[in-house]
């Protein structure tokens, strides 16, 4: 499958880069995703968006629109090709 991650606010600014391309062959959780993503920009963006394998406050994580909180958080399950937007705190203004 393949997972598009797109990247706001200051991960876009800080990594200059808007958009990651991620492809797996069997399901991943969103922790694993952007563990993947962090492989993948030589960032560790999972310090920006968590704590203690919890989102941050202001953080917020969208599949197909859908945020990842009112799901199973960063162990919502990705089976299908689908869009990931990723907004770091106070991403948003």
């Amino acid at each position: 499958m393949k997972i598009v991650v797109k990247l706001f606010a200051t991960l876009r600014l800080n990594l200059k880069i808007g958009m990651v391309e991620i492809h797996s062959n069997s399901p991943i959780s969103v922790l694993q995703l952007l563990q993947q993503v962090s492989k993948n920009v030589n960032s560790d963006i999972l310090t920006e968006l968590t704590n203690d394998n919890k989102i941050l406050v202001g953080a917020i994580i969208l599949i197909d629109g859908i945020n990842v909180l009112h799901q199973n958080k960063l162990e919502t399950i990705i089976d299908k090709d689908c869009v990931v937007s990723v907004f770091p705190p106070n991403g948003g203004g």
